[in-house]
């Protein structure tokens, strides 16, 4: 029997590490503010989605009828995050200190940065680690329990909660009633853009497609292309209306956009001579090292983001394939992916 490969996957595992860094130096933003902002909002916006999806899919394509194996293989799989955000936190660090610092510190930040490290990410960036772990065990958890169809239900159900948290933040900020617990809100947990709210949606998806039929590839990407067009409207018409924020990121079209796209990369096999196992690998190291080298070059030249961006990718994409060359020649890199 044939091995099934995933090469368009890691293909586009690595570009959406790629769109990742666009989002954190807005590259166009001296060229056109008004296309930077619909760049960043519509097309870098699928990537983070399509790493959970992808994380769901390939953990859930590994489930087993038996539930001591499913358990060993969440408690695998999560420790796995745990350590890559462990590591990352530590090395973020000097940067966290030297924010704090020019802050203004004071003991309450103490109780924020844990805070952070729980639910948000210990660094801005990082947020995608202890979300993806909090939402692969909620979707795990309603798996097992009530089966495909209720954890889809219940998934998208806290997605639109946090959807109408995350974009209509401006409007609930305004309200006198309500302004009081939304700041409540922001204050414990930040954004809806979370492992509670936003995560599992995504894992979810990633379980469906592992569990179904893929569709017939043209059908895919037709879905996908009407699912984008969808997309900037939806991003139109909230920038009209002045509701768009650093963190607003979900969009109801988002949904179908990376369902049908995710769909159409698992029926595409790439035929170029690229070894996609590194590519994999870049991707991670590109996504959780890029702020190490985008913060430095931001302060340095913070009215040239084009030149920052590329400095940016050419550092952290050095960096990754540095990793992925001697990690077996020096053991201690594998932590790092």
């Amino acid at each position: 029997m044939r091995k099934r490969n995933y090469n368009a996957i890691d293909l586009a595992k690595y570009l959406s590490a790629l769109l990742v860094v666009c989002i954190h130096t807005y590259p166009f933003f001296e060229i056109s503010e008004t296309f930077n902002t619909y760049w960043i909002q519509t097309v870098c916006r699928l990537a983070v989605p399509f790493f959970f999806v992808c994380s769901g899919f390939f953990f859930f394509r590994k489930w087993s009828a038996d539930e001591i194996v499913n358990q060993d293989n969440l408690i695998r799989y999560e420790k796995r995050l745990l350590k890559i955000y462990l590591i990352w936190t530590v090395i973020y660090l000097p940067y966290t200190i030297w924010d704090y610092a020019h802050a203004n510190f004071r003991i309450y930040h103490i109780l924020s940065y844990l805070r952070d490290v729980l639910l948000n990410g210990s660094y801005y960036h990082l947020w995608f680690l202890p979300a993806l772990m909090l939402s692969t065990f909620i979707v795990y958890g309603l798996y097992q329990r009530h089966g495909l169809q209720r954890t889809l239900t219940i998934s998208f159900a806290l997605y639109f909660i946090g959807y109408l948290i995350n974009v209509y933040t401006p409007i609930w900020e305004s309200l006198p009633g309500i302004s009081f617990f939304f700041g409540f809100f922001t204050k414990v947990l930040v954004t809806a853009r979370d492992g509670f709210f936003f995560g599992p949606m995504f894992v979810a998806m990633g379980l469906f497609l592992s569990k179904t039929r893929r569709l017939v590839h043209r059908i895919a990407l037709m879905g996908w292309g009407i699912s984008f067009v969808l997309l900037v409207l939806e991003v139109m018409i909230y920038r009209h209306f002045d509701l768009l924020r650093d963190l607003t990121s979900m969009y109801l079209m988002l949904v179908p956009a990376v369902f049908f796209m995710t769909n159409a990369l698992l029926t595409f096999r790439p035929k170029w001579k690229l070894n996609y196992k590194d590519l994999r690998a870049e991707s991670l190291l590109i996504y959780t090292s890029h702020i190490l080298f985008a913060k430095i070059f931001l302060t340095a030249l913070p009215h040239a983001h084009i030149v920052v961006y590329f400095l940016t990718l050419a550092c952290s994409q050095c960096f990754a394939t540095l990793v992925v060359r001697n990690k077996d020649k020096y053991p201690i890199l594998q932590h790092l992916i």
